[in-house]
């Protein structure tokens, strides 16, 4: 039997459960009050890249409606631009994914924000971070913002890695994916350019560098040429089909009219020949 190391993994790896505790600390720190203010998003606050955001959210939403449509998702949302508070009594401690999934769909109207302590206000079931602005504050506070919230999966996705515009001097990754284990644990199982599934979705998402600005796609394999089209393509794409289909019936059309005109020549021609046969005089 191979050993299990002989792939250089370990087959049904195990660890014992991990959880936050603090020890040892001093009675200062013991008795510190939390100072949320750091985390603190007040109404209205802007952040770089606004245009190029929107634009990956737009497409990005659109290939999900796509998605649902080809799994049969009936009880499920998909938005962007809500904030999602945590903390009962800091209503500013939120974070403002660029997109989030929830299991079901919310009974309307959505809130102005999210506040996880309210009956129906359920944490995403997955999240989009786009990285603008400080990514070194991003890569290190959003991972903890969101296992706080208590989101099950975490993208974030850097367009300056994506396109090679940022040094490699930086250490940037297009794309990290975090994901929450049974103990709570928030693991990035995640970081690099290579299409990575995501659970929640049970599907792959791979960048695409086409233009000047790197999208996101969503992939049904890990091969990234299997794209699930944008509702937009998939629209294009059936009115592409059905004009093909079209035009193979029209083409039959014409055939069978051609063949059925070349029947009734050959029909009339034998006629013809009949008739002056039979008006020739006998022998």
């Amino acid at each position: 039997m191979a050993s299990p190391k002989r792939f250089g993994f370990l087959l049904n790896a195990r660890r014992a459960p991990r959880a936050l505790v603090l020890r040892d600390l001093s009675p200062d720190e013991a008795s510190a009050v939390i100072d949320w203010s750091g985390w603190h998003l007040p109404d209205g606050a802007e952040r770089p890249g606004r245009a190029e955001r929107a634009e990956v959210v737009r497409l990005l939403l659109s290939v999900l409606t796509q998605l649902a449509r080809e799994r049969g998702w009936t009880d499920w949302y998909a938005g962007g631009d809500h904030p999602f508070a945590w903390v009962r009594g800091e209503p500013l401690v939120r974070v403002l994914p660029d997109l989030y999934v929830l299991d079901h769909r919310p009974v309307p109207p959505l809130p102005r924000q999210w506040q996880t302590w309210l009956d129906g206000h359920r944490p995403p079931r997955f999240a989009l971070e786009i990285v603008t602005g400080d990514w070194r504050r991003v890569y290190e506070e959003a991972p903890a913002k969101y296992w706080q919230l208590g989101c099950f999966e975490l993208l974030l996705f850097d367009p300056e890695a994506a396109a090679a515009r940022a040094p490699l001097s930086e250490e940037r990754v297009p794309l990290q994916l975090y994901r929450r284990e049974p103990d709570g644990t928030f693991l990035r199982v995640h970081a690099g350019a290579d299409p990575v599934r995501v659970e929640a979705l049970d599907a792959h998402l791979v960048v695409l560098k086409d233009g000047p600005h790197p999208a996101l796609r969503v992939a049904r394999t890990s091969r990234a040429t299997d794209l699930v089209p944008a509702a937009e393509e998939a629209l294009r794409a059936e009115g592409e089909a059905r004009a093909v289909e079209l035009r193979a019936r029209a083409a039959e059309q014409r055939a069978r009219a051609a063949a059925e005109q070349r029947v009734r020549e050959l029909e009339a021609r034998v006629r013809d020949l009949e008739a002056r046969a039979a008006r020739r005089p006998p022998p």
